[in-house]
């Protein structure tokens, strides 16, 4: 709408291509947070794993005591809290023990 005037053209250029750049920084910076939170949505349809589920993840293993949808939450029994991003389970390899199928 500023581009009509010819006196504003310029600073309407200016101003569209400021925010173009201004989006792509903030693009990059929550590029993390975004995948997290898309990864905690995966999570919560498919269901890999719920609360109270016994599971390992690399090197870790504890039950689960939390999903939100940023980062699932697991206590490994000896009074500490493993946070792990949602990003890195669904990429990752997660051993579930307590899945319902024994007999496999």
């Amino acid at each position: 709408m500023l581009a009509q005037f010819t006196s504003l053209g310029r600073l309407a250029a200016g101003i569209f291509a400021s925010t173009a750049v201004l989006g792509l920084i903030i693009g990059f910076a929550a590029q993390n947070t975004i995948a997290n939170i898309i990864a905690g949505i995966l999570i919560a349809i498919t269901q890999p794993i719920r609360i109270g589920d016994r599971v390992g993840f690399e090197e870790r293993e504890g039950r689960v005591t939390d999903i939100t949808l940023s980062y699932t939450f697991l206590d490994p029994g000896d009074g500490s809290r493993v946070v792990i991003p949602n990003q890195l389970l669904v990429q990752g390899i997660v051993h579930n023990h307590s899945g319902a199928d024994t007999t496999a």
